[in-house]
């Protein structure tokens, strides 16, 4: 919601797509993975403010020697750095909100398995990667966007003027800042009723 609250623009295009999508298909879980570009915004989110500097937390069990020599030590502890998520050799503007950017990955060869929110990467560990990959992140990412989606419709909402927006980071982990302020407003006039909406 921050992200949008800054750059409110998209918002309009995002409740676009949603509102043409449940009208025309209802509360179906297939309606939930046709809203590609609110899929995109947030992946695009959880790229930009991951919530650690840091993921996949691991403890080495017994000495072990990698393909490259290094040797890891029983008992060493091991994270991965977010780092790469921000990198300009991977994603062009890094620091620059862009809710297209998966949505635009989609349709490049070589990068349409990465684009949607499930999908993990070495380039993008939202949701960690590999074997150790969160398993929940299918229905974690159905419940974001069925949240979204209430929110996009029915509500205005933006950043009081001057706020912080800035995460406030701890050692490794960050989360938004309690500092941020939004003003948010019901729609008087919604493009649709989503408690009318057929669910299947």
């Amino acid at each position: 919601m921050i992200e949008l609250a800054r750059n409110p623009r998209y918002i309009k295009e995002i409740r676009q797509e949603v509102v043409q999508i449940l009208l025309s298909g209802g509360w179906k879980k297939t309606s939930l993975a046709k809203m590609k570009l609110l899929d995109s915004a947030i992946k695009e989110a959880q790229r930009l403010k991951p919530g650690s500097i840091v993921t996949m937390r691991r403890y080495v069990e017994e000495d072990m020697t990698l393909s490259n020599g290094l040797i890891l030590k029983k008992g060493t502890r091991l994270n991965i750095d977010n780092s790469r998520m921000i990198d300009p050799e991977i994603y062009p503007n890094p620091h620059v909100y862009n809710p297209h950017r998966f949505l635009e990955m989609r349709e490049k060869a070589g990068t349409e398995h990465m684009a949607h929110l499930v999908s993990t990467s070495s380039t993008h560990l939202g949701f960690g990667h590999g074997k150790h990959a969160c398993p929940g992140r299918f229905f974690a990412a159905n419940e974001i966007k069925v949240a979204l989606c209430h929110i996009v419709v029915k509500y205005d909402w933006k950043l009081v003027s001057g706020t912080d927006v800035e995460p406030d980071t701890r050692g490794m982990v960050s989360k938004s800042s309690p500092e941020t302020t939004m003003l948010v407003r019901l729609r008087e006039d919604p493009e649709l009723d989503l408690s009318s909406l057929v669910t299947e």
